[in-house]
């Protein structure tokens, strides 16, 4: 989304926006051990197939905006406009734009969905497996996207988008997936929203190095809730950027979904989720001004409906209303959602541009549509598990280097034999033995 999404996140992340453990992570019942101790990674629960449709379904009406209400987009250094027009409602069918224009709300339903996966994902896991999760999941289809997005460009001319000064470091940087925080732009404004979940995997891997309980998670929510609006009332630009009030709710309300399906619902649970929903709605409102290419003023109240029907699913997820949802192919669709997030606009518009040309608008779209889902059941089948294994291994590997460091234990590797470090001053034959070096009692 050049507004968004997230993601993931949807991402996430998701979207993520989100989570290889996004819909199936675990569950185990007891908290996770110190954060300094191995564990195995705990069962996995039955796939949440709702979840995966309701996330395909965000990733499909932010495609939506972009690709019908918006039709443009600002890359390198200046705007590109995928249709050949400033506004595509003059060539799309008007209640089709009225409809994509609120998709940017895409995004806070990833929001939603992350809040509730990662809290799942995080269950019974140590920091050390929290954080294998999180890159091994968001990492691989993002380099994929930053590498695929500017080769698409400018091997591919048709929107006019050239080098720009500082291309390279742009896009060196963009593999970071930091960028917008040293104020260096992304290659494809969608990834905006992957800044907001990794701001939210921070915050919540406090809660997952003490461990994950309960009663944690609880007073990490309402510390938020309370320390965002603080963050609103002091106008502090730093903690706004930590604490993320313009989304925390949807990830608070997220979380407490995820309390509410595990161990059912409450009254301080409720609280949470009405607290969360009150909060977002007086925040969400149109912005036609950030987007003349819409070319319409276009109410409020549809905004509200949206939200409704968000907290809504969510609310039925969690009471396990949709648990007879169990299509498997839905699964696929939920594979989909991160890369069709991550490369339907800068790699989708270039589509669009070239089949524009021989095609009217409703063949345009519907090639460009199967073109890039195309793309992404690749990289979800031959791109993510590839490079998400080399991952997972080498930080497993480089988690237990640390233990062993952290025990004194040498390495296993081949060739490996264990070593003396000498204080500068020291020679071999003068450096204290172990029992000589402790302090008396």
């Amino acid at each position: 989304m050049t507004e968004g999404v997230g993601t993931a996140g949807v991402t996430a992340a998701g979207t993520e926006t989100d989570a290889e453990a996004e819909t199936e992570a675990g569950s185990a019942a007891q908290p996770g051990p110190p954060a300094g101790e191995a564990a195995a990674p705990p069962a996995r629960p039955p796939r949440l197939y709702a979840l995966d449709l309701i996330r395909f379904i965000a990733a499909a009406v932010v495609v939506l905006r972009h690709w019908v209400a918006i039709g443009a987009v600002y890359v390198g250094n200046h705007w590109v406009y995928a249709w050949g027009i400033a506004q595509p409602k003059h060539i799309a069918p008007f209640p089709l734009v009225a409809v994509a224009t609120y998709g940017d709300l895409g995004v806070q339903l990833f929001f939603l969905i992350s809040g509730f996966v990662i809290c799942m994902s995080s269950w019974g896991r140590t920091l050390g497996q929290f954080g294998t999760s999180r890159v091994s999941r968001l990492y691989p289809a993002y380099w994929f996207s930053v590498l695929a997005s500017i080769a698409v460009l400018l091997a591919l001319p048709r929107l006019g988008v050239h080098r720009w000064p500082g291309t390279f470091h742009d896009v060196l940087m963009n593999l970071t997936m930091t960028q917008s925080f040293y104020g260096v732009h992304d290659i494809d404004p969608v990834y905006w929203t992957l800044a907001a979940e990794l701001r939210f995997y921070l915050l919540f891997a406090i809660v997952v190095a003490f461990g994950v309980t309960y009663r944690r998670v609880m007073y990490f929510c309402w510390l938020w809730v309370f320390a965002a609006m603080f963050t609103q009332v002091t106008g502090n630009g730093t903690l706004n950027q930590i604490l993320q009030p313009a989304y925390a709710p949807y990830f608070i309300a997220g979380v407490a979904f995820f309390l509410m399906w595990r161990f059912g619902p409450t009254m301080l649970l409720w609280a949470l989720v009405g607290v969360s929903f009150l909060t977002a709605q007086s925040q969400t409102t149109p912005d036609p001004a950030s987007f003349p290419e819409i070319g319409w003023a276009y109410p409020r109240w549809p905004m509200l409906l949206c939200l409704v029907l968000f907290f809504t699913l969510m609310a039925l997820v969690a009471l396990h209303k949709l648990d007879w949802v169990r299509w498997k192919p839905l699964a696929t669709l939920g594979a989909l959602t991160y890369p069709l997030y991550l490369l339907h606009q800068d790699i989708g518009f270039t589509m669009i541009a070239y089949l524009h040309r021989h095609l009217s608008f409703w063949p345009t779209l519907g090639v460009a549509s199967v073109g890039i889902l195309a793309l992404c059941y690749l990289v979800q089948r031959f791109v993510e598990p590839t490079v998400q294994r080399l991952l997972k291994n080498g930080i497993k590997n480089s988690l237990a280097a640390m233990r062993r460091g952290d025990e004194g234990t040498p390495s296993a590797g081949r060739g490996s034999r264990s070593r003396t470090f000498l204080i500068p001053h020291q020679t071999a034959a003068s450096s204290p033995s172990p029992s000589q070096s402790e302090p008396a009692p």
